[in-house]
């Protein structure tokens, strides 16, 4: 068997094993408005993942591979048999929306990436040309949706800023343009790479628009956008848009993430990370969803102001949970929600009642693909192991049916035990009604009685009660007050 042909055939077998492995493995977590999922270990450095004709390509440990799709799902990854017989080499490779050529890249004797177009009518025999971008080296191209900007990146030193920098080119009367460089809001002096079109946005890698240079992370910029100008609107050219940072879990704090590759038809997308243990492979994951979005952030807190560290802070539609997230040790918590819909929140924390609150979330900032909005919630609590006292829950004289009143009163005690279903409570009652103790003590004895059997009924069966009978052989129930004391002490189970 030829060599090559057995080398792409043991990529494939591999590739193939650890998709099926991680797909076992996946499981739902705090996502960008879906869900997000480890699909395959790819082996070796991956320098391009795009979409052409619904098929997924990744460039991996120097070989083309192609996935096996179900609509978002990934059934596998073969070494690709069809495009490879172009040329020899194929490392990233994508289709022009308006005319329908296939664009390729490929490394020539010297090891530069140069820039390929097949062209092919139907029914009559293709035609390869390299396209010549003035010299400089073409990596990772990308088009608008219209056809009319091609984005590459490249690592020539001539305009540009250092390192990697990304440039477009125009499609004039069929030919392609002299390339400029995108400018200095989008390129620094550290590396841009992988862009790639989502809409009206361009979305590529950098580790130059942090203050950590360590990793490669994704970043948004609308490639043109509407600004207002007083009572005028005019165009901003390309490359002059802010650029956004996109949030976890499509970037990591300690990884390298590139190459996110959109598949507008099946509200999905990809995107390469190395937040794995090997230093030498990399993991493809998936999202389902829209990209654009709205993050939701804000600070919760106690009573008196201080951070709640570990409050579970749940968005949910319809009664059902969406996504979920933890606040860090200052309080603070994130979530990414779709644009132009209702969110009931909870927020969770033992010890404390569940607050809640809801949000529709509208796009208000239309340069960024990503848009902010905060809400801070204050988080109340019932003192744990300390006393707390309710006064005359009971009926006139010597009732025996807790009152409208008594009911609200412990409302909010049934409420914190509900949002907190593994605590104890420890009951005591005392009714001072008469100055016989022995009535007193009787008395108190069928009120407990009441007393626990509304607690059993509107508690959830974890928590338990132990009731204690104050005026049972004691001092204090024979001075005729009037006073009927419930005390209440909540301890953890």
């Amino acid at each position: 068997m030829n060599k090559t042909l057995l080398r792409l055939l043991c990529v494939s077998i591999i590739v193939c094993f650890q998709l099926s492995a991680f797909n076992l493995l996946h499981a739902q977590e705090s996502a960008f408005n879906a869900n997000h999922q480890k699909m395959a270990l790819l082996p070796g450095e991956v320098t391009g993942v795009s979409i052409v004709d619904d098929n997924l390509y990744c460039y991996a440990s120097s070989v083309l591979l192609v996935a096996q799709r179900s609509g978002e799902q990934l059934l596998g990854f073969w070494a690709d048999t069809q495009y490879v017989r172009l040329a020899e080499g194929i490392n990233y490779l994508v289709r022009h929306p308006s005319t329908g050529d296939l664009y390729f890249t490929c490394p020539d004797k010297s090891g530069r990436s140069i820039l390929y177009c097949y062209h092919q009518p139907e029914g009559k025999k293709g035609r390869l040309r390299k396209v010549r971008m003035s010299g400089l080296t073409v990596e990772h191209p990308t088009f608008t949706a219209d056809g009319h900007i091609m984005i590459f990146s490249s690592p020539e030193r001539r305009r540009s800023f250092g390192g990697y920098d990304l440039w477009y080119s125009l499609l004039e009367n069929g030919k392609w343009s002299r390339p400029t460089n995108l400018g200095n809001r989008i390129n620094t002096s550290y590396d841009e790479i992988s862009p790639s079109v989502y809409r009206d946005c361009l979305l590529f890698s950098s580790n130059g628009h942090d203050g950590d240079h360590s990793y490669l992370n994704i970043y948004s910029t609308r490639l043109i956008s509407d600004h207002a100008i007083g009572d005028t609107v005019g165009m901003l050219q390309i490359g002059r848009c802010r650029v956004q940072k996109l949030p976890e879990p499509l970037n990591s704090d300690d990884a390298d993430d590139i190459d996110m590759a959109i598949d507008t038809a099946h509200g999905c997308g990809y995107w390469v990370s190395k937040r794995v243990e090997s230093d030498s492979d990399s993991q493809l994951y998936s999202f389902s969803g829209t990209l654009d979005g709205v993050l939701l952030w804000g600070r919760t807190k106690d009573k008196y102001d201080y951070p709640l560290a570990g409050v579970r802070v749940t968005a949910l539609q319809n009664g059902l949970p969406v996504c979920n997230t933890i606040t860090d040790t200052d309080g603070f918590y994130r979530l990414y929600l779709q644009c132009d819909q209702y969110y009931e929140l909870t927020y969770q924390l033992p010890g404390y009642f569940i607050a809640f609150d809801e949000i529709n979330t509208t796009k208000e900032d239309g340069e960024y693909l990503i848009s902010e909005t905060t809400l801070d919630v204050t988080m109340d609590n019932l003192v744990i192991g300390e006393r707390i006292f309710y006064d005359d829950l009971f009926g006139p004289g010597v009732d025996l049916e807790l009152s409208e009143q008594g009911r609200e009163k412990l409302a909010p005690l049934l409420r914190f035990l509900s949002d907190n279903p593994h605590m104890h409570v420890d009951v005591s009652l005392s009714n001072d009604i008469t100055n016989d103790p022995s009535f007193n003590g009787l008395l108190t004895t069928h009120r407990l009685q009441t007393i626990e059997r509304y607690l059993y009924a509107q508690l959830p069966s974890s928590v338990t009660l132990s009731t204690n009978n104050a005026c049972s052989g004691q001092s204090g129930c024979n001075t005729a007050t009037g006073l009927s004391r419930l005390a209440v002490v909540i301890t953890e189970e």
